[in-house]
């Protein structure tokens, strides 16, 4: 195999290690210090319909605000404004222009609305807190501290992080427990150098406001409390990353191989209400990276399986005229190999007036498919394996979206049980079911964003491990970058992910067509003939120009003349 010699990138080291020791124990106080302006928190509110659960929120809110003002040396001021006292002097309709703050229903069918929205200026940044569920005291504080570490620099953010269960599953047809090959440590791993990661469980119907990215890998069985809270999050101005197919890496039983499988309950419906459809089918392009694969070998009559390391085209390699390069997340990549990886589909009309940039494509040679076989059959299908479907063309891969978003949940019923639900009579120490938070935005300000790649098997452990094992290329650092690069824009931090670039860039090679590579083999093989033949004829050459060496035999010592004449004389 050829050698991989990569060079750390030292000043990447040096900032991310200085920066999470600094980051890491930087005090609310030394941030509030640091500014050159003092910070303003604003409380927006209409006691008169407010929720009955939110009736005690005002005042604790107020509580924690003085306190944190009365620590900040006059470097954090807070006040409370009235909406529903005519004489308060706001504008409603600019409020939502110039802050995107706007009025809250109280449920999703109700025709109430209030107002409880903390507004945070903190110099030019502004943060808008929405409400949640849980106004304790610590949860408040907690809103108010994460928002204004939100407005400065010098914090680690905090970065959610959803993942399929690596729990072995149940055969339903046999009843044995099945490994599952859905792993992500590895990215999870090297994203936690630089942020502070988070394990989420949507089981509240909520995410917890302290949260600045959230990232949704692979998503299966997910539950309609579960979308209801990735929803909301997003609405709320959240920044939202989806790694998701319509299929996951398993293993065929019946063949004891790797398998595409179905994947169930997962966002895809959600994902289309906002304008981006995951399509149900695979891109195949012609530029791939490779993959073992299993091929009949005919020796001495006798056929035999061995494996070989063929183009794969289910492995989508994305070279730089694929990137965005006005993009900062893909700009710096030298390549991004996405695997089993479904095409994406936009909704003009849903995404007009909104940012969107195509992160990544495939070239005009790529095709789709409906067959999830693992197998490529060159028999039966010579030129790519696997059967196709329509003409060649470029398949949209990976889109990143900034602007307003409509609430997947605005027209439809309630997830959440009703408020009078009993127990399960058969179970009566489960658990309560929970109960819906109160609060529903069903528009999101134009600062959210999200980013949806169709893969999510190019984060996988075990792809990482064969990647490395084939020497394939860079493809799991790669995906690392593209993964950090994109927490990066989330939470505005580019300069990191700058650094983090410099020096890593690889000049690859344009692939060869088949008669390419059968001209430099026959090429290879006729200079390592001339150069075989050249040796041979310099060697010849110096051999006839060489002067033969006079030989001395040992055993005839030579006589000197004088004892040559003694002896005659005698």
């Amino acid at each position: 195999g050829a050698v991989d010699v990569r060079l750390r990138n030292i000043e990447y080291d040096l900032t991310s290690n200085i920066q999470r020791i600094v980051y890491g124990f930087q005090s609310i106080d030394a941030i509030l210090a640091s500014l050159d302006e003092p910070a303003k928190l604003t409380l927006f509110i209409t006691p008169d319909t407010l929720p009955e659960q939110f009736t005690d929120a005002p005042t604790q809110i107020a509580t924690i605000a003085d306190e944190i003002a009365a620590d900040s040396d006059g470097k954090l001021t807070f006040e409370t404004v009235n909406l529903s006292d005519p004489n308060v002097g706001v504008d409603l309709n600019q409020l939502s222009l110039d802050y995107q703050i706007s009025p809250i229903a109280v449920d999703i069918f109700a025709q109430q609305t209030f107002y409880l929205h903390i507004l945070v200026e903190a110099g030019d940044e502004t943060q808008v807190i929405y409400p949640t569920g849980d106004f304790s005291e610590t949860a408040v504080r907690e809103s108010i501290e994460s928002s204004l570490k939100r407005s400065s620099s010098g914090f680690l953010e905090t970065v959610g992080i959803w993942l399929p269960s690596s729990d072995p599953q149940i055969d339903p047809m046999t009843g044995q427990q099945t490994p599952t090959l859905q792993q992500y440590s590895t990215f999870a791993n090297a994203l936690s150098e630089n942020y502070e990661l988070q394990q989420i469980n949507f089981a509240t119907g909520e995410v917890s406001s302290d949260i600045d990215a959230l990232l949704i890998i692979g998503p299966q069985n997910l539950t309609d409390i579960d979308r209801y809270a990735i929803d909301q999050y997003l609405m709320r101005g959240g920044a939202v990353f989806v790694a998701s197919s319509n299929y996951q890496l398993g293993i065929d039983q019946t063949q004891g191989s790797i398998a595409l499988l179905p994947v169930s309950n997962g966002l895809q419906e959600m994902l289309t209400s906002y304008g981006i459809t995951v399509d149900q089918k695979l891109v195949l392009d012609t530029q791939n990276a490779p993959f073992p694969v299993q091929v009949p070998r005919n020796v001495g009559g006798m056929v035999v399986a061995e494996i070989q390391a063929l183009d794969y085209p289910q492995f989508v390699n994305i070279r730089p005229d694929g990137l965005d390069s006005d993009s900062p997340i893909v700009a710096s990549l030298p390549a991004l190999t996405l695997n089993w990886v479904s095409p994406i589909m936009l909704d003009e009309a849903k995404n007009t007036g909104r940012t969107v940039s195509i992160l990544a494509r495939s070239t005009d040679n790529a095709y789709v498919t409906t067959d999830i076989s693992t197998q490529p059959n060159m028999d039966i299908y010579p030129e790519i394996g696997f059967p196709v479907e329509g003409d060649p063309g470029s398949q949209v891969l990976a889109v990143a979206i900034t602007g307003t978003f409509s609430s997947f949940f605005a027209d439809k019923p309630s997830p959440f049980p009703a408020a009078e639900a009993t127990p399960d009579p058969l179970n009566p120490q489960a658990a309560p079911p929970p109960q819906q938070p109160a609060g529903f935005v069903t528009t999101s300000p134009d600062t959210a964003r999200l980013i949806v790649v169709g893969s999510s098997e190019f984060l996988n452990d075990n792809i990482f491990q064969l990647a490395s094992s084939l020497n394939s290329d860079r493809s799991p650092q790669n995906a690392i970058e593209f993964m950090a690069n994109s927490v990066d824009w989330f939470v505005q931090d580019t300069a990191l992910s700058s650094i983090r670039s410099r020096g890593t860039s690889a000049r690859l090679l344009d692939p060869l067509t088949e008669n390419e590579q059968n001209n430099w083999e026959v090429a290879n093989y006729g200079f390592a003939l001339v150069s075989l033949i050249v040796l041979g004829l310099i060697w010849q050459l110096r051999k006839r120009s060489e002067q033969p060496m006079e030989l001395v035999l040992p055993d005839q010592p030579t006589v000197p003349p004088s004892q040559v004449s003694s002896a005659g004389e005698a």
